[in-house]
């Protein structure tokens, strides 16, 4: 698939991140169904099917060789910003180049975590306000790294200083590189702090009542 060059499709609109964070195991994935939420889904989130997860956003040549025959079947889009993969001729993979730190308007920023490329993505889609569900940016109490059982790595709570570190400087990028654009986290005990907060269960009721 040729280079994708950045289209405002979701111009002034609502986009959700689904993470990877452990506190999703709970999480009612049907809230994302209702037609109208736009959501990108960051690595496995594309199991639960192109009806919650949009788009798949994935940065790892690793987990790409490991999911690639499966994500073959996925029927949302598809798209990256794997260095091994910048001259890949798969034709239903959408490519863009990588930019290392903070946001980019012709790339996705890397800043260490998936989370924050798939944040740039949605703002180079035009997105006005963006919601991170699963952010965690921490273990669990067990250990637990994911909402999945499908780590390739074995959990390491040390990774999370270098993904909150990627974050300052993405939020840093924010008004300059896209201004008057949200981002909310919507993620419980979540350790990423720089961006406004509602409780999980407090939004989805004000959203159900047209408030959030």
């Amino acid at each position: 698939m040729p280079r994708w060059t950045p289209e405002a499709k979701w111009q002034g609109q609502d986009a959700f991140i689904i993470g990877g964070g452990h506190s999703l195991e709970s999480f009612d994935f049907n809230l994302l169904k209702p037609e109208g939420i736009l959501t990108i889904g960051c690595n496995d989130a594309y199991l639960r099917g192109s009806d919650i997860c949009n788009i798949c956003f994935f940065a790892d040549n690793k987990w790409w060789k490991e999911h690639k025959v499966q994500l073959e079947q996925f029927k949302g889009a598809v798209f990256t910003n794997c260095p091994q993969l910048q001259k890949n001729t798969t034709s239903w993979l959408w490519i863009m180049g990588r930019h290392d730190r903070g946001l980019s308007l012709t790339a996705l920023g890397w800043n260490h975590n998936t989370g924050a490329g798939a944040v740039n993505l949605a703002l180079l889609l035009g997105a006005k306000r963006i919601f991170l569900l699963g952010f965690d940016m921490h273990l669990s109490r067990n250990g637990r790294s994911n909402w999945h059982n499908n780590n390739l790595d074995k959990p390491n709570k040390k990774i999370y200083l270098r993904f909150l570190k990627g974050f300052e400087r993405l939020k840093k990028d924010l008004p300059e590189k896209f201004p008057g654009r949200e981002i909310i986290n919507i993620t419980d005990d979540s350790s990423l702090n720089i961006f406004p907060k509602i409780a999980v269960k407090k939004f989805w009721n004000e959203r159900v009542k047209g408030v959030a």
